[in-house]
């Protein structure tokens, strides 16, 4: 079990910033700097009404449980208890399919730590509650299974990987509709910059598009695609 404490190398306004873009801008950038492998596997995407998150990760790890009698509540309390303003809770499940990892108890408690959604390589349940909560959960499918003695926590703030993906505590983690994309914490700004460029060149070019000028034309002005 870790007990690192991240320290948030952004603010709000930052959290803002990328909340105006969109995943693949961000994803091309990464792609331009040589980080191909930071969009999460296409089977991660959202399952609830609110679609967009941005912030810090906060990581954590846990493996499918043999045990039927095992319960470990005390470490997801311990967990829940850690989670720092402003991340969003980024897990790892270790390949296990057969319950739920997530749901509106999580939902609500992380929220009150301010955690601002999260994003599961696995299940999540209960969502008529979290809709109603209007709080944005990224997972990969739908199961009412409880977790207790199918799958245990183990580790938070540690390093994590999901499909290619290998996340760090306070990487910054970016979802939309198109799905979840990871900003190694080093280039948070500088892919935010690089991204606002792209977006603003991209708006550019659509609003020539729709006047008419040639899709050759346009590209020719403000090389975006």
């Amino acid at each position: 079990m870790s007990s690192e404490t991240i320290s948030i190398p952004v603010t709000e306004d930052v959290c803002r910033r990328y909340l105006k873009l969109y995943t693949g801008a961000i994803a091309d950038m990464l792609d331009k700097a040589g980080r191909r492998k930071q969009v999460l596997p296409r089977y991660v995407t959202p399952f609830t009404n609110a679609n967009r998150v941005a912030g810090p990760a906060f990581t954590g790890q846990g493996y499918p449980c043999a045990d039927t009698a095992h319960d470990d509540t005390q470490t997801r309390l311990n967990m829940l208890d850690s989670i720092a303003p402003g991340t969003v809770s980024v897990w790892a499940t270790g390949g296990s399919l057969e319950c739920a990892h997530w749901g509106e108890i999580m939902s609500t408690a992380a929220r009150e730590r301010g955690c601002t959604g999260a994003v599961i390589d696995g299940g999540v349940r209960d969502l008529d509650f979290i809709n109603a909560m209007n709080y944005p959960v990224f997972a990969a499918f739908r199961c009412s299974a409880s977790s207790v003695g199918r799958w245990d926590i183990k580790e938070y703030q540690v390093p994590i990987k999901i499909g290619e993906t290998v996340i760090h505590p306070g990487d910054f983690v970016f979802g939309d509709i198109d799905g979840v994309v990871i900003v190694p914490k080093d280039l948070t700004f500088s892919i935010l910059d690089s991204a606002e460029a792209l977006y603003e060149r991209e708006s550019g070019m659509r609003a020539e598009l729709r006047r008419g000028v040639s899709i050759k034309d346009a590209y020719a002005k403000y090389g975006a695609f």
